[in-house]
């Protein structure tokens, strides 16, 4: 267990797979409570059991992050049920891929709304909170489509971009408050995240090489774990 972690209160969002269920779980493990967070109950409570099979604990807290009051409520919970937040790791991901001239609108503002205006919406609602503790730390997991644009990702890509550059802004405005705020910018991720099936990939000898979740996890403990005088506002993760 680690002493940097013990007792703290994670919010995670995406928790029910793939990266956001890794980092809840390595969180638990390592004595912090995550608050799992995503729009499905079932992905989230398979979580949560994953975490009391090890002896962890945690609290399932369904929400959709682009939504304000459904936000607001979650970090009430949060704050009534556990006294507080220390952490937020957005780790919340839609992939949906089209060319722009015949892109909808729709597939546009559901990618925005998740990827970009959740992190807004969730780091807001637990700045205040942070601050009466003394400090905190806000974390997001952006990607390489946030340095680089690609065929058919434009929305994915606007959501990425804006995110680093949030997070940067962030970083600036409540560094005086020992508020630390992070971004991990990964390279490919095997999940079923866009509808790829991780197995498939998996299973395929000739496919490009890939990060696990458990990696983005590990990451993600390095920023936390790092002593109150160090930050590291961007960490680039590739599969090697």
């Amino acid at each position: 267990m680690s002493e940097a972690l013990a007792g703290k209160i994670a919010v995670v969002t995406g928790a029910g797979s793939g990266v956001g269920r890794a980092v809840s779980v390595a969180l638990a493990a390592a004595g912090a409570t995550p608050v799992l967070v995503g729009r499905r109950p079932e992905p989230l409570a398979e979580t949560a059991g994953v975490i009391a099979a090890a002896g962890g604990r945690s609290l399932v807290a369904p929400a959709d992050v682009g939504d304000e009051a459904a936000v607001a409520a979650l970090v009430a919970r949060a704050s009534d049920g556990l006294g507080g937040v220390d952490i937020l790791v957005h780790a919340s991901g839609v992939g949906l891929y089209g060319p722009v001239e015949t892109y909808s609108l729709t597939d546009w503002q559901t990618t925005l709304a998740t990827n970009l205006t959740g992190a807004f919406l969730c780091a807001r609602a637990v700045l205040p909170m942070m601050r009466q503790r003394g400090g905190g730390a806000v974390v997001g997991i952006a990607s390489g489509a946030g340095k680089q644009g690609y065929p058919t990702l434009s929305a994915y890509a606007a959501s990425k971009f804006g995110l680093i550059g949030f997070l940067q802004s962030l970083a600036a405005e409540v560094a005086a408050d020992g508020i630390k705020v992070a971004t991990v910018v990964p390279g490919s991720i095997l999940t079923d995240f866009a509808g790829g099936a991780a197995d498939a990939k998996r299973a395929d000898p000739g496919a490009k090489r890939y990060l696990e979740p458990e990696d983005v996890a590990e990451a993600v403990l390095f920023l936390l774990r790092q002593p109150r005088r160090a930050w590291t506002q961007e960490l680039n993760l590739w599969p090697f």
